[in-house]
């Protein structure tokens, strides 16, 4: 990971933090699957990008991560990702997708069965930003819950799970408490509740671009949803053995829930984002930090 810390930081200084936190042992797998995930996002974020090319660069990408694309195909995704690069507002997000033949470099030099944890994770990840470019290129709204489920599960969900298989695989028995099909459960739905707080937050954003992710007018019954998941996620740091471990993973499920709180408290739709104020974000940090030397359950 040497050269790249810098670009970690860079794109986004939180999860920086979060990863200097874990085990030393969980560093490498965790970084690279974020920084390729966060390259496919950005890419599919390129909203002055015509759809098509997105979606052709992001299956390119895709298959780069799998492993499967040829030579000359591989060429030509990393040709446009250096044009791309240079037209990006956020000059971390421009240098990460340049960078991007360096991340799948890392990607190949971990071991192999971490390899393959990545690999699956990116796999469900692309196929999500996919989906929801060519869905809402055709409709404005999810129709039932079940879709927004399988969305939710797609784009984070299945990083609760990759979370869980990698802990095992590097911690094994010192990872939790608890077995691994609690866990998978508890960390799919997890990630699924922060997925869930971001398009709750978002809500007003995204109607105003003629989009809604939520089935019907109804929050309420999603903020009773993502509240339940976020409590989950707080029963799986309470499991994990390692205080570092325990900070990093409690910390996001603290923050959602108290930004479920305050979309429960807003009395009328407001285009404003409601927001954790600093200080709480801080007060939450010391809680964590007293939190991650308990003992485990």
């Amino acid at each position: 990971m040497k050269g790249l810390h810098q670009l970690l930081s860079a794109v986004s200084r939180s999860f920086y933090l979060s990863m200097r936190c874990l085990h030393r042992e969980l560093r490498p797998g965790v970084a690279v699957g974020y920084l390729l995930a966060r390259a496919t996002d950005t890419v599919a974020d390129t909203v002055d990008m015509d759809l098509k090319e997105r979606l052709a660069l992001l299956k390119m990408m895709g298959a780069a991560v799998a492993g499967d694309a040829s030579h000359e195909a591989a060429a030509t995704c990393f040709g446009r990702l250096g044009v791309l690069s240079s037209v990006q507002k956020h000059r971390g997000e421009g240098e990460l997708l340049a960078r991007f033949p360096e991340c799948l470099a890392l990607l190949e030099a971990l071991p192999p069965r971490e390899q393959m944890l990545v690999r699956n994770v990116l796999s469900t990840i692309v196929e999500g930003q996919a989906w929801d470019l060519e869905y809402f290129a055709e409709h404005s709204s999810v129709t039932c819950p079940e879709q927004l489920e399988h969305y939710a599960y797609m784009v984070a969900g299945c990083v609760g799970e990759f979370w869980t298989r990698l802990g095992l695989l590097v911690l094994g028995g010192a990872f939790s408490t608890q077995p691994e099909e609690v866990l998978l459960r508890w960390g799919v739905h997890y990630g699924m509740g922060l997925q869930l707080v971001n398009i709750l937050r978002d809500r007003e954003e995204d109607f105003s671009r003629g989009r809604s992710y939520l089935p019907g007018d109804d929050a309420e019954p999603w903020l009773e949803k993502a509240e339940l998941w976020l409590k989950e996620g707080v029963f799986y740091a309470e499991s994990l053995h390692n205080g570092r471990l325990r900070f990093s993973t409690v910390l996001p499920a603290w923050l959602g829930l108290d930004t479920l709180d305050l979309l429960k408290q807003r009395e009328i739709p407001s285009s404003r984002k409601v927001k954790v104020t600093r200080g709480r974000v801080y007060s939450r940090m010391w809680k964590a930090f007293l939190f991650s030397w308990k003992e485990a359950l």
